[in-house]
């Protein structure tokens, strides 16, 4: 399924970050800073494509991806391709990488999910994290290895999931054993998470 290259939040040593090879292209969901140092290391041989899908653009999960862009232009010589969940997020990260980092235009591709075609690729779920971001998080559902993939990055609830959850699904989610508005309460989530096994 998911291969994880670092699972923590915000203040953690590292960030959650998920990756799958599908016919020699690399997918990565999120990139966070504390992941580049892994990715590199990841074997490119056989990698025709890399994309990255971004899930909401907070630093522990996005933070990675100006460095993961000029390593795949400069070393890999292979443009990768951003896939911003949203139009309103796509216009902010090229506002990041354009105007604050200062990139020129053919180091990378970025696209919108809704023109995105890929055989793992099935839609982008809008989903509620922090207020300042309302309309700007997402989770994906994902076909990988043949089986249904929901992925959510951070959210406040399962609810915009539920509904691509069946038996054989796999979920991976983010959880936290602190209650708050913003992410998931492994207690609140528990009851719903057992009907599934």
């Amino acid at each position: 399924m998911l291969g994880f290259l670092g699972r923590g939040s915000t203040f953690a040593d590292e960030h959650n970050f998920a990756f799958f090879i599908s016919n020699n292209e690399l997918v990565l969901i999120d990139c966070p800073a504390s992941a580049f140092q892994k990715i590199k290391k990841v074997p490119f041989e056989n990698v025709n494509k890399i994309y990255i899908l971004v899930t909401h653009t907070h630093g522990d999960h996005c933070g990675g991806v100006g460095t993961m862009l000029q390593y795949a232009w400069f070393v890999l010589h292979n443009p990768v391709t951003i896939v911003a969940p949203s139009e309103s997020v796509r216009h902010d990260l090229l506002i990041l990488l354009m105007q604050i980092e200062g990139f020129e235009a053919e180091w990378f591709h970025i696209m919108t999910a809704d023109d995105l075609y890929r055989e793992w690729f099935l839609s982008a779920i809008p989903t509620t994290h922090v207020k300042p971001l309302d309309g700007k998080c997402f989770g994906y559902h994902l076909r990988v290895d043949d089986s249904d993939v929901v992925y959510t990055g951070d959210t406040a609830t399962l609810e915009p999931y539920l509904h691509q959850l069946h038996s054989g699904a796999y979920l991976y989610t983010e959880s936290s054993f602190y209650k708050s508005d913003v992410h998931l309460y492994i207690y609140d989530i528990l009851p719903k998470l057992t009907e599934f096994a």
